[in-house]
């Protein structure tokens, strides 16, 4: 079966198979080239609000590595003269004392400089230099510096600085890190000094960044992916790493976390697995404690853990000291490995069947029935055995009947999507009656657009397709984004797919389904369409869905297609 051509660039030694049960499981045990173990840390808030509970809990948790700050303005209130007396800005000490380490963020102003604002001038960049030299100088426990916070946004930056606008934005945070490496250096050679910081994964944004002059000044990325999909971040990791200069500086998620408290500890894991297969070198979990911003924290306000900081438990007990490595069985059910008798699973739903040696968890610790397993797109299954974990001999995959899916084949590849042999979905667009290939937009290269990797064109400027939306945006032209599936054999196909717009009232969008040409069916909707449909196909015909839309807007389609075979898990 086909795997994304980005993936398999990112993830060497990955394993493909087309495991749909037991009889090829067996061809699972091609191990991936191990990445070292990754750092799990979490984003806390001492330096906005001091509790010696909080810290106490999360010493015991245990977290080890904090992504905190220290107020510039509270320790340097006059001019040349540093004090770091108040709790906010002591607590690196009590981090160091317990043998924690920090990655501090430095981003605010100091009212004695640029008027408070973010530092621009030559005065206040050589201020904020001193400032972060004395901070890392006091605190051993500080062992990485984050310069700025989100800067490709507008919430975290002011003044000149803000005013510059995006296409400014690249010069002054580099005049920033230069002004910090330098300091910092200077008195702690070993100090990693981190930019980017930015929010999602713009990497047209980045790789503008790391080609302007100075850009050598950075010792590796900071990124908040809080915008991707988790299954969609190898590919859009591939992506970013298209450029050589990011590909060679190492990756801290210095902020990942979860608005869902359902599913928060099942996205710490997946988060987890993923990340650390892809070689990023830290993840913070966002935030430690409640900030009343609706994020999920690991602790509660008396202490108590919620179940992301279960899940943070259990990862520093059985993954943390494992180096990670992706091995997927196919498209549609993911793995990650930590180690020969770690596996964390997840994906497309189907049974799972273990030997008796091995233990599955939930991502909280809990053990789950060995009877009863499924694997789930947000639930992960976490196997732990005394042996080797052997697909076919003591793992078992249950029967998998789908043949494609918009959302788990999604890739940035030059055709926007699968080929025409059976192994997926082709994606392009439709200008009238004329296909029209995808090019590969990186995110945030200019203003108006996502802030991560999307598929577009350069002729329209508002069309785009992404795993989960999509809009299709052609101006005054009649145009459609089409997903096409060409039957490689006679088969009997279960077409399953929801198409949402995201503003009512924003205009109506049209779905059509053909086969061979002929309609089959034919909806508009300025709200919602599903379809649940069976079509009979002979060898080579072609299966499309196409959606445009009547309106030029911004209202995107939120999208999910998929194929399967019913007849094929029936007996």
């Amino acid at each position: 079966m086909r795997y994304h051509a980005l993936m398999r660039t990112l993830m060497v030694g990955v394993l493909l198979s087309a495991c749909q049960g037991d009889s090829q499981a067996n061809q699972a045990e091609q191990q991936a080239v191990p990445a070292r173990p990754m750092i799990l840390g979490a984003a806390s808030n001492f330096s906005q609000g001091w509790n010696e509970a909080t810290l106490q809990a999360a010493l015991a948790l245990p977290v080890r590595r904090y992504r905190d700050s220290i107020r510039w303005t509270d320790v340097e209130r006059t001019i040349g003269t540093y004090a770091f007396d108040k709790p906010s800005a002591r607590y690196p000490a009590l981090l160091e004392a317990s043998g924690a380490r920090l990655t501090l963020t430095l981003n605010w102003g100091n009212p004695n400089y640029d008027g408070g604002k973010t530092p621009h001038s030559a005065e206040a960049l050589a201020a904020f230099g001193r400032f972060a030299a004395e901070a890392v100088r006091r605190y051993p426990a500080i062992d990485a510096v984050e310069i700025g916070n989100e800067i490709n946004g507008a919430n975290f930056v002011s003044g000149a600085v803000k005013e510059g606008g995006l296409a400014q934005r690249h010069r002054y945070h580099l005049a920033m890190v230069r002004a910090a490496r330098t300091a910092i250096k200077a008195e702690r050679p070993e100090v990693r000094v981190l930019g980017g910081a930015v929010h999602s994964l713009p990497a047209g944004f980045l790789w503008k960044l790391l080609a302007a002059p100075g850009a050598d000044v950075i010792d590796g990325l900071a990124v908040h992916p809080y915008t991707t999909p988790v299954d969609q971040l190898p590919a859009q990791f591939a992506v970013l790493r298209k450029d050589r200069r990011a590909a060679r500086l190492p990756i801290y998620v210095t902020e990942f976390g979860s608005q869902n408290p359902q599913t928060a500890a099942d996205d710490l894991v997946r988060g987890y697995a993923v990340l650390a297969a892809l070689g990023v070198k830290e993840m913070d979990w966002y935030p430690l404690n409640e900030r009343g911003d609706g994020m999920v924290p690991l602790l509660r306000r008396d202490q108590s853990l919620t179940t992301a900081g279960q899940a943070f438990r259990f990862v520093q007990e059985q993954l943390a000291s494992r180096p990670a490595a992706p091995r997927d069985i196919d498209d549609f059910t993911l793995v990650r490995t930590f180690g020969a008798n770690v596996w964390v699973v997840w994906g497309a739903p189907r049974t799972l069947k273990i030997g008796a040696e091995m233990t599955a968890y939930d991502a909280t610790g809990s053990r789950l029935d060995p009877a009863g397993l499924k694997i789930l797109p947000d639930k992960v299954v976490i196997l732990i055995a005394r042996a080797p974990l052997i697909g076919g001999r003591n793992v078992h995959f249950g029967c998998q009947n789908i043949i494609a899916d918009s959302f788990y084949q999604f890739d940035y590849t030059a055709r926007g999507g699968g080929v025409p042999d059976g192994s997926g979905l082709e994606r392009f667009a439709e200008v009238a009656g004329r296909e029209l290939l995808f090019e590969v937009m990186p995110g945030q290269q200019r203003g108006g657009v996502p802030w991560t990797p999307y598929l577009g064109h350069v002729r329209f400027p508002q069309l785009r397709l992404q795993a989960e939306t999509m809009l299709p945006a052609f101006a005054n032209a009649k145009g459609a984004i089409v997903h096409r599936y060409i039957a490689p054999e006679p088969q009997r196909i279960r077409l399953e797919a929801e198409f949402t717009v995201a503003q009512r009232n924003g205009g109506n969008i049209r779905v059509t389904v053909s086969q061979s040409g002929r309609v089959l069916r034919d909806f508009a909707s300025s709200a919602e369409v599903r379809l649940d449909d069976t079509v009979t196909v002979a060898g080579g015909e072609a299966l499309t869905i196409a959606v445009s839309s009547d309106t030029s807007s911004k209202n995107a389609t939120k999208y999910h297609i998929r194929l399967s075979e019913p007849d094929k898990c029936s007996h």
